[in-house]
């Protein structure tokens, strides 16, 4: 069921890998755009509760991605994973197990069933994203054809942020957002396409076998399962938060971290309060929000580009280039703020369209740049460690990322109830429109500002990753420290943090 390792990457193979993202990324855009609004105008629950929802159910995805990271790089100690594969068995596991979102959209449910949905829908898609996340650097070890996996994903990824509230807004002009029926049909259909597009995604992927991994022992004839009872978990759950605590002593991983939990938290914000600041502060309507939400699409011609940048120029040069046109895009988007009251006029509306093009193409770039950076730290772990662990360094990733948005959403939750925010309201008070604005564009000029500061210190590009790639392979073809070239030692000592004669510890 597996390929081996030496299969290419092909565009029918990194397109069938980036439909993984049309859920993992899809599903996102659904839930973001849609769901807060409408449990709290056809579910009966406030904009405290909904919010809090979110953020719980993001910490407890958190938990979920710190254990299952370190699971998954280990699933070939089982005969299971031995037989199905460590990655693709949770892939293909999940394609059922998607239908579980249809409870989210059903009206007249208690509010405790929605929360338990959520938790269990939220810890899916970690579950599949830490699977799915891996598959690039086990897929191959090219740095051009882990960027085109890269891109293929995030194409994919901009294409549901772009298709779902553009679809949504037709369906919701035409069925009407005064009642739940168009939410409802519409989000049911899309369930049914995400899971089509896992299993699409299961079919064209491929993975490390056992021996590849490290668990070449595990295959031998002679090996017997040894049996663990309470005490060896227990050492096994420490062993766990080691192998967890031990990512982050990589210095270029720390780096790549803050500027991803950044981003993905000012894409959380972004999206939990787009549809809100339509309604409430540029009195639109709920199907203009995702007509502008459409403009995404003007991102998908651009990925190439960014790619290209990203293999020429490396991270730092396009994060550079993403913080200062988010910067534009912010004071455009204040602007419109300040001149709601012409929101009639045709001038206002061209301003608002072309400002939604700029700010969703930052948005898009702001998602693609810490993708594409991530298979490459598992490379420069391998070199301290000789192990390639990239869910284990995805488990603790997302572990951050997942706890610090669910504090975000509880942040804007709490923000807004306390400003007097009601979503059954059209019109909203003067101190929950300030506070809409305020958490709106705030949250996210902060992480601009935070973000460029550590991407500025960034060494991972095209060439020094081939350092460490070719280090490596001197290493195991029998190559000595000594032996190694000076500026080679200083690169990966400046990457990894840790001095040379402490690499490769076998």
């Amino acid at each position: 069921m597996r390929r081996p390792r030496s299969h290419q990457v092909t565009m029918l193979s990194a397109i069938g890998y980036g439909l993984g993202d049309f859920y993992a990324g899809g599903q996102g855009a659904l839930v973001s755009t849609y769901l807060s609004l409408y449990w709290n105008k056809f579910c009966g629950l406030n904009i405290s509760f909904s919010q809090t929802v979110l953020g719980l159910s993001a910490i407890v995805s958190a938990f979920v991605a710190l254990g299952f990271g370190v699971l998954d790089d280990n699933f070939y100690r089982f005969a299971i994973g031995r037989r199905f594969g460590r990655r693709r068995l949770f892939l293909f596991a999940t394609v059922p197990g998607i239908f579980i979102g249809t409870l989210l959209w059903i009206p007249g449910l208690s509010a405790w069933v929605y929360a338990c949905a959520y938790v269990l829908w939220i810890a899916l898609v970690q579950i599949f994203a830490t699977a799915y996340g891996a598959l690039p650097g086990e897929m191959t070890a090219d740095f051009n054809e882990r960027t085109q996996l890269s891109t293929a994903r995030l194409f994919t990824a901009t294409a549901a942020s772009t298709g779902i509230p553009l679809l949504g807004g037709v369906v919701l002009s035409y069925v009407g957002e005064e009642k739940p029926d168009g939410y409802l049909w519409f989000a049911l259909g899309m369930t049914a396409a995400f899971a089509l597009a896992v299993f699409l995604c299961w079919k064209a992927t491929w993975e490390m076998t056992p021996s590849q991994a490290g668990f070449a022992a595990f295959e031998h004839p002679d090996y017997i399962p040894v049996h663990v009872g309470v005490a060896g978990w227990i050492r096994r759950c420490r062993k766990m938060l080691r192998e967890y605590a031990s990512t982050v002593k990589i210095a270029e991983f720390r780096k790549h971290l803050v500027t991803y939990v950044l981003c993905m938290v000012s894409q959380d914000t972004f999206s939990q309060l787009f549809m809100f600041f339509v309604i409430y502060n540029w009195n639109k309507t709920a199907a203009f929000g995702s007509l502008l939400l459409s403009c995404t699409i003007i991102s998908l011609p651009l990925m190439p580009v960014f790619a290209r940048i990203m293999v020429k120029q490396g991270p730092r040069k396009l994060y550079v280039l993403n913080y200062s046109a988010s910067v534009i895009g912010l004071i455009w988007f204040a602007l419109l703020w300040a001149t709601a009251q012409y929101s009639h006029t045709v001038i206002w509306v061209i301003f608002t369209v072309a400002g939604s093009l700029w700010m969703l193409s930052c948005k898009a770039l702001t998602n693609y740049i810490p993708w594409a950076v991530f298979p490459y730290m598992a490379d420069i772990d391998q070199i301290v460690t000789t192990r390639y662990r990239s869910a284990t360094f995805l488990g603790a990733q997302t572990f951050i990322r997942q706890s610090a948005g669910g504090l975000c959403s509880l942040l804007i939750g709490g923000v807004l109830s306390f400003s007097g925010f009601d979503a059954t309201h059209r019109v909203q008070t003067q101190s929950a429109h300030i506070a809409l604005v305020a958490l709106f564009l705030g949250i996210y000029a902060l992480c601009v500002l935070v973000g460029w500061l550590a991407s500025r210190t960034l060494v991972i590009n095209r060439n020094t990753d081939n350092l460490v790639l070719q280090e490596i392979q001197r290493r195991r073809n029998g190559g000595v420290a000594t032996d190694i070239d000076p500026q080679v030692c200083h690169t990966i000592e400046k990457m990894t943090g840790v001095a040379y004669e402490k690499c490769w510890q076998q």
